[in-house]
């Protein structure tokens, strides 16, 4: 039986910025993920290299833009014709009494 595992967060008290600051920048550096400093054991920051920070955001700003596009899809009427979209407009100019040229 296979279960998917997550692999465990890199966790660094805060101390170490001070104590081991260029093991700290090489661990995020070569792993990659972020670290999770602790202040007195709880979470209170994360370390990140440049460029994984980076590609994260980048992933989102893809995800988003293709979650958009599948709302759009989703929800828009289907594509009209450049004719079709003449029309209408003209009727809507009509009914607010302007002139569609």
């Amino acid at each position: 039986m296979t279960a998917a595992v997550a692999a465990l967060p890199l966790i660094r008290p805060i101390t170490d910025l001070r104590t081991q600051f260029n093991d700290v920048c090489a661990q995020a550096t070569e792993s990659q993920e972020p670290i999770i400093l602790t202040k007195n054991g709880v979470p209170a920051y994360v370390l990140e290299d440049c460029a994984a920070y980076e590609a994260a955001a980048q992933r989102n700003r893809m995800f988003l833009a293709l979650r958009e596009a599948e709302i759009e899809e989703r929800y828009r009427p289907e594509a009209l014709t450049a004719e079709e979209s003449d029309a209408r407009m003209a009727e809507i100019f009509k009914v607010w009494g302007l002139d569609y040229a």
